[in-house]
């Protein structure tokens, strides 16, 4: 690897194919970055030239399950800087972006945290979609798209990513491992990306190609982790009734956010918001 900075704001790792996505952000130059970065290429990269990486690490297979064989064989990857992203390679924004994401995640002492999500974009989970009305909101849920780790954090995860290449489950108990998750999770607002590609379908078709079931990892989960599975819940200043009205504003100002074939995920939000309890307790 590259000599890095002698004060890194993060080590990106990111697992990357022939049909990419990623935007500016990932080719900005290494002089004007604050972050190394790392390319795991799991296919031939027809514009790999463009990139300045710090290193490169081509590995077939899925992400998560190879991200824990890298990290495995190469730890001094999680000595170098104070948190590593993990982004998938279909994550679009610009330099300026990930630098704002980087810096807040600094300035609040984030220890789990994702940038939240553009209102055109593909999602899971309401919660991850931009509120306009708020910098970031704390929360007990990021999820696997673009999730940003404290070392000590993505250590204590790393178990739960061996031989698991979509590791269906690991966002909803990875906060487990966070010392006062209350106040060091995060979704950032203020550094919204966009993602456009259809949900899981791109990993799940290469798992499935490779003849890697990942509802068997969804089911293994289910078995192991019975009753601990949290309500995905973000919270904002004002306690739980501000965390509803600010959910509800926050639609009402993002009008293309409300679209029919996600009525019941937000619905789901919504409720959660004044039900549903943020931290359940540990088992």
């Amino acid at each position: 690897m590259t000599a890095p900075a002698p004060s890194l704001s993060a080590v990106v790792i990111l697992r990357i194919g022939a049909d990419h996505r990623v935007s500016g952000w990932a080719k900005t130059p290494r002089a004007a970055r604050d972050w190394a970065l790392v390319l795991s290429p799991y296919q031939e990269i027809p514009d790999l030239a463009e990139f300045e990486p710090d290193a490169v690490i081509p590995r077939e297979g899925g992400k998560w399950d190879v991200l824990h064989d890298i990290l495995t064989e190469r730890p001094e990857l999680l000595t170098l800087a104070p948190r590593v992203w993990l982004p998938d390679d279909d994550i679009e924004a610009e330099a300026a972006t990930v630098a704002r994401f980087l810096a807040i995640a600094a300035a609040q002492d984030l220890a789990l945290a994702q940038p939240a999500l553009t209102p055109d974009s593909e999602f899971s989970h309401y919660i991850t979609v931009r509120n306009p009305l708020t910098r970031l909101r704390r929360t007990n849920f990021v999820e696997l798209m673009a999730p940003l780790l404290s070392p000590q954090t993505l250590v204590a995860s790393l178990p739960d990513m061996k031989g698991r290449p979509a590791a269906k489950g690991l966002d909803f108990v990875w906060q487990d491992h966070v010392d006062r998750p209350a106040r060091r999770i995060a979704i950032v607002d203020a550094a919204a990306m966009a993602h456009r590609r259809p949900i899981g379908a791109h990993l799940v078709g290469r798992a499935m190609a490779a003849g890697q079931d990942v509802n068997a990892e969804r089911d293994d989960w289910i078995a192991r982790r019975i009753g601990r599975w949290p309500r995905p819940v973000a919270l904002g200043p004002g306690g739980r009734p501000g965390a509803f009205a600010l959910a509800v504003l926050g639609l009402l100002a993002t009008p293309r956010v409300w679209r029919r074939r996600w009525a019941v995920r937000i619905a789901k939000h919504l409720r959660a918001q004044l039900l549903s309890p943020a931290f359940p307790p540990r088992r």
